[in-house]
């Protein structure tokens, strides 16, 4: 196959699925620093040219592999209210993080601490993209007369990805439950939100 043909392969929608689960598959496995471009050309079932000519570096494969998982930007919840639109989010935050794939970003964000551009790339994915989320929550919100204009979008995002990733750092995914959404909403966000400027 000439090399053209090989990157064409590689950009098909079924082989960069194919190859982007390969990555999420040794990524479980073995980890970020033990997985290799060649493993996941291996895995997939692609040649190594196919991978190297498509995606320059790993944090670069693995960027569109959390992009393909995660979906990118997401859309945000809209019950009608705040606290409805908040334990949504949660929710579904909560439920990454309890499943496999929290394991594996955990794993990736060690990595990170060690490779800037994989931070870099982790930021991005996990959470550049979906800012506009807790931005469309809000906007909702203050329109509904539910918090003052000053609601910070930024804070709401920064608190939830904290308190996400602390839970997960420290092995308490159990506790990522419906109970602890409702004392996070009740306790911690609809207060701090609810503050005039």
């Amino acid at each position: 196959m000439r090399g053209r043909d090989r990157v064409e392969t590689a950009t098909k929608p079924e082989r960069r699925e194919a190859i982007c689960g390969a990555v999420f598959e040794l990524l479980g496995e073995v980890g970020y620093d033990r997985m290799s471009m060649d493993a996941v050309a291996a895995r997939a079932r692609a040649s190594k040219a196919t991978i190297y000519r498509a995606w320059e570096n790993k944090p670069e494969l693995v960027m569109e592999a959390l992009t393909q998982r995660f979906g990118g930007s997401a859309e945000a919840p809209d019950t009608g209210s705040l606290r409805g639109d908040l334990a949504s989010q949660l929710t579904a935050v909560c439920t990454v993080a309890n499943g496999d794939d929290g394991a594996i970003v955990m794993g990736l964000l060690t990595a990170a601490s060690r490779d800037a551009e994989l931070a870099r790339t982790l930021h991005q994915v996990l959470y550049d993209m979906k800012h506009s989320v807790y931005e469309t929550i809000l906007a909702r919100a203050v329109e509904r007369g539910e918090v003052p204009a000053s609601a910070d979008a930024g804070l709401l995002h920064e608190l939830i990805h904290a308190m996400m990733l602390t839970r997960r750092l420290w092995g308490t995914c159990a506790l990522l439950d419906e109970a602890y959404v409702n004392r996070v909403i009740d306790k911690i966000l609809l207060p701090v939100l609810r503050q005039d400027a």
